[in-house]
């Protein structure tokens, strides 16, 4: 029984430190958290509370920079995608939503530089 406890302690260690400086977060989650942001990027107007609190969701899920990395280029790849979307509103988002966005995201953000 001792044994069991030690690999699965051992176990646990080797999760926790693998995670550590790895992207937690995939593009999936992250487009589904900003899907309702894409009426204001393209058309203006209001910013919904959908949005704001896909923002937020996002916000909370950054674990460590690889998130923020990846989530920069997801987004980044993903918007270059849609037609007609207006990148000043894109970033104009988080602020209207009361929180921040670690990055800028534009057609030639560098996201591989992103804290």
């Amino acid at each position: 029984m001792a044994k069991l406890a030690l690999v699965a302690t051992i176990m646990a260690c080797m999760v926790i430190v693998g995670s550590h400086g790895q992207a937690t977060l995939s593009c999936d989650q992250v487009t589904v958290w900003l899907l309702p942001c894409v009426s204001y990027a393209v058309l203006g107007g209001n910013v919904s509370q959908l949005c704001c609190q896909g923002i937020y969701s996002l916000n909370k899920g950054y674990k460590n920079g690889d998130d923020r990395r990846s989530a920069c280029q997801c987004i980044k790849d993903r918007a270059a995608l849609i037609p007609g979307i207006d990148y000043k509103r894109v970033n104009q988002i988080a602020g209207l939503c009361g929180t921040k966005c670690p990055y800028k995201v534009y057609p030639t953000t560098n996201c591989s530089k992103v804290q």
